[in-house]
């Protein structure tokens, strides 16, 4: 197969899967060396600082309540659609924290990234977890979901958690996921669609006003340049990083039928500020709380255009 071609900042496609998934393996474990992140285990999750990497700003919090007030309900969306014991594929799953929250709650799970090292981590979990009542089955695998086949009629979901953007051949996964769905299949995703200048500008500010875990004087190195120097060393890090997200929307229309779409998250650097903020908590979860509600005002009445949709979408081949 020939993977279409993509800047790749100079690497042959297969140098640049192994830069993508040694980078992502190694953040993986350097996070669950400080403690349990809550991308490997949701009810387990433990508040963790972890350095972000030579040339990016530092330090880089990891706040499980944080995470729940913004994206919460967003969960609970996903979890609600389900039908019982479902039979699930769960792509760019990472160390597995909803893979596994999925086969606590019954449902038969195989969950696929890139990473070897990535789905170690997720094993590593599962083989750990302490609840097991009700628990379905979990499967993990490592496969390139740029050429991967998935089957035909195989899953009752397939889901991705902020996942496609890292995705080059993103219109012939589309494809595969359509084909691996049974005829009453439902595909759910959330992710990055692109961010707007303004959206980028006020996290930006809010970023470099609030007391957080990077310091004033780190942060006003980033205001001049900072924006271009934090991407191109992503980019450096992570050779797939964003290579798909303004065609997610468009290409998705041309596989599914899309029955539900969920805009949110407007605010540029949303997740940073609500991991990296250090104020008390007495009045930081308060603040957050308020924050996503401002957010979510601004998205629902057209103030800023957001930047990161959650989809659930249908295959065409079955409309009936």
């Amino acid at each position: 197969m020939v993977v279409q071609s993509r800047d790749l900042h100079g690497r042959t496609y297969e140098e640049a899967v192994k830069k993508e998934s040694d980078y992502w393996g190694g953040e993986v474990v350097k996070a669950v060396s400080q403690g349990i992140p809550f991308s490997a285990d949701m009810r387990r999750a433990e508040k963790i600082y972890v350095d972000r990497g030579e040339g990016l700003p530092q330090k880089q919090a990891f706040d499980p309540k944080a995470e729940c007030i913004m994206n919460g309900e967003l969960y609970e969306y996903i979890f609600s659609a389900l039908s019982d014991r479902a039979r699930i594929l769960v792509l760019t799953c990472g160390p597995g924290s909803l893979s596994l929250e999925l086969a606590r709650q019954g449902h038969r799970v195989t969950g696929i990234d890139v990473s070897h090292k990535v789905i170690e981590v997720a094993r590593q979990f599962a083989k750990e977890n302490p609840y097991t009542e009700h628990f379905g089955s979990l499967d993990y695998q490592v496969a390139d979901l740029n050429k991967i086949q998935l089957g035909m009629h195989k899953y009752d979901f397939v889901i991705v958690w902020n996942g496609l953007h890292h995705i080059m051949c993103i219109d012939r996964l589309f494809s595969k996921v359509r084909q691996a769905l049974k005829p009453e299949g439902r595909f759910i995703f959330s992710d990055n669609i692109g961010m707007q200048r303004r959206s980028r500008l006020l996290g930006g500010l809010l970023y470099f006003l609030l007391p957080t875990t990077v310091g004033y004087s780190t942060k006003l190195r980033y205001v001049f340049g900072g924006a271009k120097k934090i991407k191109w060393e992503m980019s450096e890090r992570s050779p797939f990083e964003e290579v798909s997200t303004d065609e997610i929307p468009k290409l998705a229309r041309k596989s599914f039928r899309i029955v539900q779409e969920k805009y949110h998250t407007c605010i540029g650097y949303r997740a940073a500020i609500a991991g990296d903020s250090r104020i008390p908590e007495s009045l930081k979860y308060p603040f957050l709380r308020f924050l996503k509600k401002m957010d979510d005002f601004a998205v629902q009445n057209g103030l800023f255009r957001a930047h990161h949709v959650l989809v659930t979408a249908e295959p065409k081949s079955f409309v009936r």
